[in-house]
């Protein structure tokens, strides 16, 4: 276990400086909504989720090896992959609250203004986006950002995962411990 929880928290780091460096940048503060946050946003997820991958797959061929016999079955790939997944999506999720809370409290409220702009030059009436704005309000607060982030985390780690497992799997080999002599 204590090999699965190694990697989860090397997963749950990659979260993490995801988060910061988007932050650090202005991303997540005066150039939200840019073009360039919307690139810069597609690149980190892209790099976070190769190098998520390459974790996992570690995480896995570390948990095979440290067996006595150094096999892993594709269920016990999958399996072992679930948990380093669930301990960095809740590692990730718990820090997004905090991240939501002490570090980046502006984050809804930027949000909202680039969001209300871009309704505005849509010609969206004035209801519409307070009732819009309300249903936002909600869905970024930061518990259920971090649930709705833990649900995705967890399905794209599912999957990956999946591939992971099947790349690493080594099935044990039969032992035989007399061998039969061929029928005449």
């Amino acid at each position: 276990m204590k090999t699965k929880i190694t990697y989860a928290a090397i997963f749950g780091l990659i979260g993490i400086a995801s988060q910061l460096i988007s932050f650090l940048l202005g991303f997540q503060t005066d150039k939200i909504g840019t073009p360039a946050a919307t690139i810069f946003g597609m690149v980190i997820w892209f790099v976070s989720l190769v190098l998520g991958f390459v974790v996992v797959w570690l995480g896995l061929r570390a948990v095979r090896d440290e067996k006595p016999d150094q096999c892993l079955t594709y269920g016990q790939g999958v399996g072992a992959g679930v948990i380093i997944v669930l301990i960095a999506a809740v590692i990730s999720a718990v820090y997004l609250i905090i991240h939501l809370a002490l570090i980046n409290p502006g984050f809804v409220e930027n949000t909202l203004a680039v969001t209300r702009e871009k309704w505005a030059a849509m010609g969206m009436p004035d209801e519409q986006m307070q009732m819009a704005e309300k249903i936002m309000r909600v869905t970024m607060h930061p518990a259920i950002m971090a649930l709705m982030g833990f649900f995705w985390n967890m399905v794209i780690g599912t999957i990956i995962s999946l591939i992971a497992a099947a790349i690493v799997k080594r099935n044990p080999q039969p032992q035989f411990a007399a061998q039969v002599p061929p029928a005449l």
